[in-house]
């Protein structure tokens, strides 16, 4: 409501609050570069409310989507909920989106209809790797969708970011390089932490300086200044020096002596195996509290759960003790009366520190810690002892989190890997090498020691059913470090989805990456709901059940390289020349809705890539296969081009690996068919026809086994039907010539390359460009012709 007040709006989302003074700056301004903010100053209501308030009173000027991108897994559910909780008592239908890996039915929604309000929130992990067009746990052909949608009209927030490492800069970079190399759509990064310093945010392509809000005086009023001057008593425990064989019960047993009933105790360990170890004992114990294990690797529904039991603000008579890891280090809404934590970093050091007496009431609050066996560090050692030394001087005094921060202890600075615009240009091109491997965009994104893949559990079918085994969905996948299931992989089946055949094959050392999709058998292992990602446990894991779309509907199919999911499954069927008009419709409207900043002659080809896109339907190899999908519904008539089917078998191409949308190029550019006479952007109309399956962008070239004469399915000298087209006109049937799938000037690849390079497109614009065709196929095949 354009003439509701920051305050108003603040208050009904609420159920009564104020904002503070530099929220509503935010409101009023619009969101800053650099947000600094001490722990529970409200950081995600100022990044939330004030851009919807930005979005009711000048939608023109503001992003229409904002991307909420956290350090770790456990914050992001707590975000997803209070951005609902508020937008629900707003009265508000924008919807919350949760970006993370697997097949997820909210995907199809936000990227069939780009032009709406949304709200996203994912790890780094999620979010960067798709800024990358290297999606983790995504499958191939949806990489470049999310790379060109999330590039344009995006605001950014980036939360907690002392603990993304690499991350950190290479959203700097990524903001630097969106500014170089242009968007569709303007798009705003936002960096949010208590212990930021703004001059160190400089990169290789950001030099500029950004701009800053701070918590200042005028914001210490009620809540606020009650948590900032909350304190917390700072006390060594002395464990006695066990070996690392003995120091989980040591540490218990310390745990349950300084558990006080009716409170919560935080037990936060610098390793999941640490805490794992230590979880086991306190259970062991059998005491009267609750013991919750909470660390990042669980399920998504797991996890919840655990989350939920760790901060429920109902602890009970006998309390409840808390065993985690850095998951609880930052951002996450949870306080306690002791907080019991391994010596770590400086800087993380003070993070943990806020999760003790957060909201100020503890009667009796303490942060006790302790040092772990030698050489049980995941940080560097220089680091983890100078924080000794300091906490040895504070010993027996009670501190503010201010007073904490405002410490000086000395922090090594880290080295990571910089991206630079080599590396994105290089990262444009989606087709694996010849060897089937991926460019690893990890360096970019998480430390060595924090990389994972994603892995979910099943009941593994017999081999003639395993084609029909669907690829895995978002609630199934449990994050794992990668070296942990590679040594899984050798004492367990664990299977990898071959994107180019789409086959499940027997998982190498090779194959386990983080873009990869995995299952591994459940009878073998490996998870329990109580711990999470065990290697040790052989107990029989319980798999999710497989969400389908109606109790009469099949899980989706994979969409491989050499499969066509999109063309069957429909209600009916479609013309080609029904669904090419609705197609060409729907880009004209997205794009008026959108109003990307390209010109005129770019929106024009863009509308007409739309209408050409499906071109290669007419094509006797497609023609053939979609009348043996359906053998129970045959088509109406023979003589019509379909474009689309009813039947839910799987389509299956002969030869192998036959891609469509390579004959509609193919099409495009003969220069006797005359579509692109006339046409100011021919190269990028026959590119983004060439590309709205995501299976066949910038290098085209035959797949193993090929014949000679052939690529991608497609033979010298195959022909096409004739053809109705929505403008009227018929195209006659033609005979294709694979001269523009060879290596050199003016061929395909080099008409991508071009595109990519040039000025007024560049990466981030031709990627949205190719999104909205395909947001356009999709609205058109739902919309069933109608």
């Amino acid at each position: 409501m354009k003439d509701q007040t920051f305050a108003e709006l603040v208050a009904k989302a609420t159920g009564g609050d104020k904002p503070y003074p530099y929220q509503e700056h935010l409101a009023e301004h619009g969101l800053p570069e650099v947000l600094r903010a001490p722990t529970g100053a409200g950081k995600t209501l100022a990044a939330v409310l004030a851009w919807l308030h930005r979005r009711d009173v000048d939608p023109d000027n503001t992003p229409r989507w904002l991307v909420f991108v956290l350090p770790q897994r456990t914050l992001v559910q707590q975000t997803v909920d209070k951005a609902k909780e508020w937008l629900g008592r707003l009265r508000r239908s924008t919807p919350v989106h949760v970006l993370m890996g697997g097949e997820d039915p909210e995907a199809q929604d936000w990227k069939s209809h780009p032009e709406c309000e949304r709200i996203f929130v994912g790890t780094q992990d999620m979010v960067l790797s798709r800024l990358l067009m290297r999606g983790f746990a995504e499958p191939r052909p949806a990489w470049p969708m999310s790379f060109g949608l999330f590039h344009a009209g995006v605001q950014f927030v980036f939360d907690e970011v002392q603990l993304m490492g690499p991350g950190l800069w290479t959203s700097l970079q990524l903001q630097g390089l969106r500014e170089k190399l242009g968007t569709a759509l303007p798009c705003r990064s936002m960096w949010m932490s208590a212990t930021l310093d703004p001059d160190r945010l400089r990169t290789a392509d950001l030099r500029r300086k950004l701009s800053v809000v701070e918590v200042t005086d005028r914001d210490r009023i009620g809540d606020l200044q009650r948590r900032l001057e909350a304190t917390r008593e700072i006390t060594e425990l002395d464990l006695g020096n066990p070996d690392r064989k003995r120091y989980p019960k040591a540490l218990a047993e310390h745990v349950l002596a300084a558990h006080q009933p009716g409170t919560r105790t935080l037990v936060m360990l610098n390793t999941v195996d640490r805490a794992r170890d230590v979880f086991a004992e306190l259970r062991r114990a059998s005491p009267a509290a609750k013991v919750v294990l909470l660390h990042s690797r669980f399920r998504p529904d797991d996890r919840d759960q655990h989350t939920k039991d760790a901060v429920d603000p109902e602890v009970g008579e006998y309390g409840t003790i808390v065993v985690s890891t850095q998951v609880l280090e930052a951002g996450v809404d949870v306080t306690s009366e002791t907080l019991v934590s391994e010596v770590a970093p400086w800087t993380s050091l003070v993070q943990r520190a806020g999760r003790c007496n957060r909201d100020g009431y503890a009667r009796r609050a303490r942060l006790l810690w302790t040092a772990p066996p030698a050489g049980a560090h995941p940080y560097d050692a220089a680091d983890v002892q100078a924080t000794a030394e300091h906490l040895r001087t504070l010993d027996g005094r009670a501190l503010t989190s201010e007073e904490l921060a405002g410490q000086q202890v000395p922090e090594g600075r880290a080295v990571h890997a910089v991206l630079r615009k080599r590396d994105l240009l290089g990262l444009f091109d989606t087709a694996p090498d010849l060897s089937g491997s991926d460019i690893d965009v990890s360096p970019f994104i998480r430390d060595a020691t924090d990389r994972t893949v994603s892995v979910a559990w099943r009941h593994l079918p017999d081999a003639d059913e395993l084609e029909k085994m669907p690829t895995p969905q978002r609630a199934e996948l449990c994050p794992a470090p990668i070296k942990a299931i590679k040594d899984l992989a050798t004492k367990n089946k664990v299977l990898v989805y071959d994107q180019r055949d789409g086959k499940w094959l027997l998982a190498g050392p090779r194959d386990i990456r983080p873009t990869a999709l995995l299952v591994s058998d459940a009878a073998s292992g490996g998870y329990t709901a109580e711990t999470g990602f065990d290697p040790a446990s052989k107990t029989a894991v319980c798999p999710v059940e497989l969400a389908v779309k109606s109790a009469n509907d099949e899980p989706e199919q994979p969409n491989a390289t050499n499969t066509d999911p999109q063309s069957v499954g429909h209600d009916a069927w479609i013309p080609l020349v029904d669904h090419l008009a609705d197609a060409e419709r729907e880009v004209r409207r997205l794009l008026a809705e959108v109003s990307p900043q390209l010109p005129a002659q770019q929106l024009e080809a863009i509308a007409l890539a739309a209408r050409y896109h499906d071109l290669g339907k007419t094509h006797l190899v497609f023609v053939t296969s979609l009348e043996k999908a359906n053998p129970d519904t045959p088509p109406p008539n023979t003589t019509t081009i379909w474009a689309k089917s009813p039947s839910n078998r799987t389509l299956r191409h002969d030869p192998p690996g036959f891609r469509h949308e390579l004959v509609s190029a193919l099409l495009l550019l003969k220069p006797d068919t005359g579509l692109l006479d006339s046409v100011d952007e021919p190269d990028l109309v026959t590119y983004l026809a060439l590309a709205h399956h995501g299976k066949a962008r910038v290098t085209i070239r035959a797949q193993e086994g090929e014949a000679e004469d052939t690529v991608l399915g497609v033979r010298e000298g195959s022909t096409t039907h004739p053809v109705d087209l929505p403008s009227g006109r018929r195209l006659a049937g033609h005979a294709l010539s694979l001269a523009p799938t060879k290596i050199g000037a003016g061929s395909l690849t080099d008409r991508a390359l071009r595109l990519r390079d040039r000025a007024d497109l560049g990466p981030f614009r031709l990627a949205f460009c190719e999104a909205i065709v395909r947001s356009a196929d999709w609205c058109a095949s739902q919309n069933g012709g109608a």
